[in-house]
C-alpha cells in the first residue's frame, strides 16, 4: 500500500508561523511585518524569507530554530532555509496596529 505525500501551501506554512513570535516581543513574524516571502520550492522543501528589523540582532539564531522547529511540524515539510531578506528592509511601518499597541503597553516605542 503506498500513501501519498500531503498537499503542502503557503497558507499551511503560514499557518505554522503565527507560532513563531520575534525573539523579543510577543508578537508573530507576520505582525510585526517581517515575514518577505514564503516560497515551497519542490518535495517539500520550504524557504522563508525574513525581514531582521536590526543588523547584528542577537536573536537570529533563535528566531531560525523557533523557525524550523514550527515548519518541521507541519506536514509535507522535508526541509526549511531561512533566508535573512536585506534587499526588502524591516520599517515600522510594516507592524500591524494591534502589535503597535501591545509593544507601546510594554513601553516599546516604534
Amino acid at each position: 500500500m503506498s500513501t501519498t505525500a500531503p498537499e503542502l501551501s503557503v497558507e499551511d506554512v503560514l499557518a505554522a508561523l503565527d507560532s513563531v513570535n520575534d525573539p523579543h516581543i510577543p508578537a508573530s513574524l507576520a505582525n510585526m511585518g517581517m515575514l518577505s516571502d514564503v516560497e515551497i520550492l519542490d518535495a517539500g522543501n520550504v524557504r522563508v524569507k525574513v525581514r531582521i528589523p536590526c543588523m547584528a540582532c542577537p536573536g537570529v539564531g533563535m528566531l531560525r530554530e523557533r523557525l524550523e522547529d514550527a515548519l518541521a511540524a507541519v506536514p509535507g515539510v522535508t526541509s526549511v532555509e531561512m533566508v535573512e531578506d536585506w534587499s526588502s528592509p524591516w520599517d515600522r511601518e510594516l507592524v500591524a496596529p494591534p502589535t503597535r499597541k501591545l509593544m507601546a503597553a510594554h513601553g516599546i516605542q516604534l
